[in-house]
C-alpha cells in the first residue's frame, strides 16, 4: 500500500526594520503571526511552518558559480540588499490571489512584505476557458522576453552543461520536485505536456533571439520515481559559439497554465563594461538608459514596477506591488527628454509611463570627507545613503534639481534611489556626485571600488 501525501507551502519574504530604519536580524519564528485575509469574513491565522534568515552577504551561490554563471528568478534587488526572513505557511487550496498580513509581537518593529500570493490551477480545476487565456504562444514569449501575465507558480532552476567552443550552449532546466504535482506528476502515470521558451539577450539588454521547444511525453512509473529526487529535467540549446550574456528560460504547462521562469546570466566584469561602453553609442535620449536586464559587476540593481495610473508619490514598492523584473546600470543618467514615441525598457516592460524603478547599490570611498550630491528627476525620487534620507524630491513634477551634502568615512556605503515616472510627456533621472576637492560629475559606481590589492 502506498500513501501519497502532498503538501503545498508559500514562502513569504519579510524585511524587518526598527524606528531608525535599520535591519533587525534576531527575530524568532514564535515572534511572527501570519494571517490570510479573505474577501469576506474574519482573518484566518496561518501556521508558520518554518523561518529562515537570509543574509545577502553570505547567500549560497553554488549553482553556476564554477562556470561564472548566475541563476536567479524574478526581481532580486530589494531582497538582495538587506537581511530578511523567509516565512513558510501552508498555501491555500483555492487558485488565484490571496491576501496576507504578517505581524510581530516585538514592539517598534516595522515589517515590509508583499501582501498577496498566487496559487496556480490544477488539472482538476483548470477549465478550457482558463487554458485558452493562459496557454498561448504569445503568453510564453511574453514571459520569456518581458514578464509573465500571471505570476510564476512552478519552482524551477537551471544550470549550464556545455559552454562555448561548439555550436551551442546547453542548459538543463529543472522543475523542482516540490512543483511536480503542479504539472500533473502526483503518483499516477501522467502525460506531461510542456512548452519551453528561451529569450536570449545581448550585452545591451536587447533581445537577440527567441527559441521555442515542446515536451510531450507519457511517463512510466520508473521515471516518476526518479523525479522525486532530481525533478523534471529538460535540455535546451542556445546556438552560437559564445554563451549568451543572459538567457531567460520559461516553461508553461499546457494542462494547467502554470508557469516557471529562471534567468541564467554571465555578468560582465567592470573591465568588459568599460570597453563595451566605449564601443556603443550613448543611450541618452533612450529609455534604455534606465538600465539593462543583463547583470554587470558594481552596478545599481533596480527592481521595476508597473504602477497604477494616477500614482502621485513614491510608495513602499516591495510592500504594495509585485516587481516585473530587474535592471542594472553603473550610472543614473537619464536627462530630461520627451517620451512621446518611446517604447518601454527592453526585457522588462512595454510602457514608458507609470512605472517605477527601485535602485539599490554599494560604493567604496577611498577619500573620507564631505561629498556633495545632486539629484534631478521627473517625476518623484529619493536619495538615501547608509539608510539615511538625504534628498526628497517626491511627487509628480517637471524636472526638479535638489542637492545635499554628507560626511562619508572610508569604506563601503549603501545607496538607495527609488524613482517613479508618472504621466507623459517627459521623464528624467540624473544623479551626480562631487567628491572632496574634485569637480561634480555623473555618479558612476565603477569609479567607487576598493583599491586594487598588490599581488
Amino acid at each position: 500500500m502506498v500513501l501519497h501525501v502532498e503538501t503545498r507551502e508559500v514562502v513569504l519574504d519579510v524585511v524587518a526594520r526598527d524606528r531608525r530604519d535599520l535591519p533587525i536580524t534576531d527575530l524568532a519564528a514564535n515572534e511572527f503571526y501570519v494571517y490570510e485575509i479573505p474577501e469576506r469574513g474574519a482573518r484566518i491565522a496561518r501556521r508558520v511552518l518554518y523561518l529562515r534568515t537570509i543574509d545577502p552577504e553570505r547567500k549560497d551561490q553554488e549553482e553556476g558559480a564554477t562556470s561564472g554563471f548566475h541563476v536567479s528568478s524574478g526581481a532580486v534587488c530589494a531582497l538582495d540588499s538587506a537581511v530578511h526572513y523567509q516565512i513558510a505557511i501552508p498555501a491555500s487550496s483555492q487558485p488565484g490571489y490571496h491576501t496576507v498580513l504578517v505581524k510581530t509581537t516585538r514592539p517598534h518593529v516595522y515589517l515590509t512584505f508583499r501582501q498577496r500570493y498566487y496559487v496556480g490551477l490544477t488539472r482538476e480545476n483548470a477549465t478550457p476557458k482558463d487554458l485558452k487565456k493562459l496557454v498561448t504562444p504569445e503568453a510564453l514569449k511574453e514571459a520569456a522576453c518581458y514578464h509573465p501575465l500571471t505570476p510564476p507558480t512552478l519552482a524551477i532552476t537551471a544550470k549550464v552543461l556545455d559552454v562555448g567552443g561548439g555550436r551551442a550552449t546547453r542548459y538543463a532546466a529543472v522543475i523542482k520536485p516540490e512543483s511536480l504535482s503542479q504539472i500533473g506528476i502526483n503518483g499516477a502515470v501522467p502525460h506531461v505536456q510542456l512548452d519551453f521558451g528561451m529569450c536570449i539577450f545581448d550585452a545591451d539588454g536587447e533581445v537577440a533571439d527567441y527559441l521555442h521547444s515542446t515536451v510531450d511525453h507519457q511517463m512510466n512509473n520508473a521515471e516518476i520515481a526518479r523525479l522525486q529526487n532530481h525533478g523534471f529535467v529538460s535540455l535546451l540549446d542556445a546556438p552560437g559559439k559564445e554563451p549568451p550574456v543572459l538567457a531567460r528560460l520559461a516553461v508553461l504547462d499546457r494542462n494547467t497554465g502554470n508557469l516557471g521562469i529562471v534567468d541564467v546570466s554571465r555578468p560582465l566584469p567592470i573591465a568588459a563594461q568599460t570597453g563595451h561602453a566605449k564601443k556603443k553609442l550613448p543611450l541618452i535620449g533612450d529609455i534604455r538608459a534606465f538600465g539593462s536586464v543583463t547583470p554587470s559587476e558594481n552596478t545599481f540593481c533596480g527592481d521595476v514596477y508597473e504602477l497604477p495610473i494616477g500614482t502621485a508619490f513614491i510608495s513602499d514598492f516591495l510592500r504594495v506591488l509585485d516587481p516585473v523584473g530587474s535592471i542594472y546600470t553603473s550610472t543614473l543618467d537619464v536627462p530630461n527628454q520627451n517620451i512621446t514615441r518611446m517604447g518601454g525598457i527592453p526585457g522588462i516592460t512595454h510602457s514608458s509611463v507609470w512605472f517605477g524603478v527601485d535602485y539599490y547599490g554599494k560604493f567604496y570611498v577611498t577619500r573620507p570627507g564631505v561629498y556633495f550630491f545632486d539629484l534631478q528627476s521627473d517625476d518623484g525620487s529619493h536619495l538615501e545613503i547608509d539608510n539615511r534620507l538625504l534628498i526628497n524630491s517626491d511627487g509628480q513634477h517637471p524636472v526638479t534639481e535638489r542637492t545635499a551634502a554628507t560626511m562619508l568615512a572610508a569604506g563601503w556605503h549603501s545607496i538607495h534611489v527609488p524613482y517613479f515616472q508618472g504621466p507623459p510627456v517627459a521623464l528624467a533621472l540624473v544623479l551626480r556626485i562631487q567628491p572632496p576637492g574634485e569637480s561634480i560629475r555623473p555618479f558612476n559606481l565603477n569609479e567607487f571600488v576598493p583599491p586594487a590589492t598588490k599581488p
